[in-house]
C-alpha cells in the first residue's frame, strides 16, 4: 500500500521549498477606545490627532501620560482586595522615526515644561537665599566648636545654631535620560513624584540603565516604584550612609522605533523580572504616505487650549507632605463605590478564566494578573483628571471603573499581539534586516565577501553576518551553492569562495 502512494506521489511536481517567516507577523494595530474617556480627555486627544496628523493612541498614550503625572502626588486609589495603590501608569509607544512622536508629546505635555520653567525662576530666588543662610550655618558651626570649651559647651552652642538649612527642591517634574542611580537620586533632591518622560526612548533603553548586566536592577527598581515601594539609597561614604525615600511616585511613557522596541518587549529576563506587566504599550499604524495638510477646526484649538488649561492647574495643586524634611507624600486615598467594586470582581474573575488553557491571556499571564489593577488606576487618573479632589469625596464611580477596563483590555490586546512578535534575539534581527537588504537589491545570489563590505552597516561584521547567514539558511531564504561561483553584483563579475542562491519569494 505504501509503495503505491510512493509511485503516486513520484510522478507529481517537486515543489521548492518557501521561504519561512523569520519573524512573526503583527496583527492589525487595536482601535483605541476613545469613547471610554472623559469628555475633557477625548476631545484633547481628537485635537491633538487632528493638529499633530497622528495616530489615535499615539496621542492618547501622550495625554494619559501627563495625566497620570497630573494625579500621581495627590491620590492613591482603593483596590478590590482593600489595599491601596499608585496611579502611576507606565506607557510604552512604538512609533518609527517621522511618525511624529515628539509633535504629540509638545502638545500633550505642554503645561508640564511651563511649570517646570516657572518652578526654575522660583529655584534661582531660592538658591541664592540658601547658599547665603549654608554659609553662615557653616560658620556658625566652626564656631561653636571653637574656643576652650567643655563637651556640653560645644554641644549647647551646637543646639543653639539650630538644625542646617535644607537647600531647594530642584525645579524638575519629569527626566528624560537618567540612570537607575541618578533616578534615585532625583527622587532625593527633586520632586517626589516625576514622570521619566521621553520621545526617543532610546536614549534610555539603550544607555546604561538597560545594559545587560544592569537590567535586572532597572527593572526591580522600576517595578518597586510602579507598586509605591519606598526607594533603598546605598551610598559608599559614610557621612551619607544609607537613606530611604518613603513617599515617591514615577509615572513612564517612553515612546521607541520599533526596533528597540522589540528589544525590550522581547526580553525573557525583563519579563520574568516583572516589569513587562505593569507596562502598558500601544503600536499604531503609521499615517506616513496619507497625512495630506487640512486646516484643523477652532474647535479642536479651542478643545486643546481646555485640555492644557485643565492641566495646568493641576499641576499647580500643592503637595502634602507627612513631614517637610522627608517630602513624603501624604496621599489622599480614593474608596470603590460598592456598584464599582462589584464590577471590577467580575472583570478580575474574568481575566482568571482567561488565564487558562486556551484562554485569551494564556500567552500574556503575567499581563492579565495585573490586569485589574492596572484598570483601576487607569479609571483613577481619568476622574481625577475631571473631577480633581471631588473625586476623593465621590469614590471612584462604576462608569469609572467601566472606562478603566475598556483602557485595560485595549492594552491586553496590544500586548498579545506585541510580546510574541518581539521576541526576537539580535541574529534573527540581523537576519530580517539583511534578506530585506537582498531582495531590495534584486540579487538572485550573493557571496559573502560582498555582504561582509556592502551589506547593511550592522550586519558587516565576519560573526554577525556569519550568524544572519545561518538564520537565513534554516529559515529557507538562502541556499548554499557547492564550491566557488562566478557572480556580477552590481556589475562587478568576481568569483566568490562562498556564495548563496536567493530563494525567491512566492508571490502567493
Amino acid at each position: 500500500m505504501s509503495g503505491m502512494f510512493d509511485d503516486r506521489y513520484d510522478e507529481g511536481v517537486r515543489a521548492v521549498p518557501q521561504p519561512l517567516d523569520i519573524k512573526a507577523q503583527l496583527g492589525e494595530a487595536e482601535e483605541y477606545p476613545l469613547a471610554a474617556l472623559s469628555p475633557l480627555l477625548r476631545r484633547a486627544i481628537e485635537a491633538i490627532v487632528a493638529i499633530a496628523q497622528v495616530p489615535v493612541s499615539l496621542a492618547a498614550q501622550s495625554v494619559m501620560g501627563a495625566a497620570s503625572l497630573a494625579a500621581q502626588p495627590h491620590i492613591n486609589v482603593e483596590t478590590i482586595t482593600g489595599q491601596f495603590c499608585p496611579v502611576s501608569l507606565f506607557l510604552f509607544t512604538i512609533a518609527a522615526s517621522g511618525d511624529r512622536k515628539s509633535t504629540s508629546d509638545r502638545f500633550a505635555i505642554l503645561p508640564v515644561k511651563e511649570r517646570e520653567e516657572l518652578l526654575a525662576e522660583r529655584f534661582n530666588v531660592l538658591q541664592n537665599s540658601y547658599a547665603i543662610d549654608d554659609a553662615a550655618y557653616k560658620t556658625s558651626i566652626t564656631k561653636a566648636k571653637g574656643g576652650n570649651k567643655s563637651r556640653d559647651e560645644i554641644r549647647q552652642a551646637l543646639e543653639n545654631v539650630g538644625p542646617p538649612p535644607r537647600p531647594p527642591i530642584q525645579p524638575l517634574l519629569t527626566a528624560d535620560e537618567p540612570t537607575g542611580p541618578g533616578l534615585q537620586r532625583l527622587f532625593a533632591e527633586a520632586m517626589p513624584a516625576l514622570g521619566l518622560f521621553s520621545d526617543e526612548g532610546a536614549t534610555f533603553l539603550g544607555g546604561w540603565s538597560m545594559q545587560d548586566e544592569n537590567q535586572a536592577s532597572t527593572g526591580g527598581m522600576l517595578s518597586k516604584l510602579w507598586d509605591g515601594s519606598p526607594i533603598k539609597r546605598i551610598r559608599a561614604d559614610k557621612e551619607n550612609g544609607t537613606q530611604i525615600l518613603y513617599g515617591r511616585r514615577l509615572c513612564l511613557h517612553l515612546m521607541v522605533q520599533p526596533d528597540i522596541a522589540g528589544k525590550l518587549l522581547g526580553n525573557q529576563a525583563v519579563r520574568n523580572q516583572g516589569l513587562l506587566s505593569r507596562i502598558l504599550v500601544a503600536a499604531p499604524r503609521s499615517l506616513k504616505g496619507s497625512r495630506f495638510y487640512e486646516e484643523p477646526s477652532e474647535e479642536h484649538r479651542t478643545n486643546l487650549r481646555d485640555y492644557q488649561g485643565r492641566l495646568g492647574r493641576l499641576l499647580e495643586l500643592d503637595f502634602q507632605y507627612r513631614d517637610d524634611t522627608s517630602r513624603a507624600l501624604d496621599l489622599a486615598v480614593v474608596h470603590l463605590t460598592p456598584d464599582a467594586r462589584k464590577h471590577l470582581i467580575e472583570f478580575s474573575d474574568h481575566c482568571e478564566r482567561q488565564l487558562g488553557p486556551g484562554g485569551k491571556y494564556e500567552q500574556i499571564a503575567d499581563f492579565a494578573s495585573k490586569m485589574t489593577e492596572n484598570a483601576v488606576r487607569l479609571a483613577a487618573v481619568v476622574a481625577f483628571f475631571q473631577a480633581g479632589r471631588g473625586l476623593i469625596r465621590d469614590g471612584l464611580s462604576l462608569n469609572a471603573a467601566k472606562a478603566g477596563i475598556a483602557l485595560v483590555e485595549f492594552y491586553a490586546g496590544e500586548a498579545a499581539r506585541l510580546y510574541g512578535a518581539s521576541a526576537v534575539d539580535d541574529d534573527t534581527h540581523n537576519a530580517a534586516l539583511l534578506i530585506e537588504w537582498i531582495r531590495k537589491k534584486g540579487h538572485a545570489a550573493v557571496g559573502v565577501r560582498y555582504l561582509n563590505r556592502r551589506g547593511p552597516t550592522q550586519v558587516r561584521a565576519a560573526t554577525a553576518l556569519k550568524r544572519a547567514i545561518e538564520v537565513l539558511v534554516e529559515h529557507q531564504h538562502l541556499v548554499k551553492i557547492n564550491g566557488p561561483a562566478l557572480l556580477d553584483l552590481e556589475g562587478e563579475p568576481k568569483t566568490y569562495a562562498e556564495a548563496y542562491t536567493v530563494v525567491p519569494m512566492d508571490p502567493a
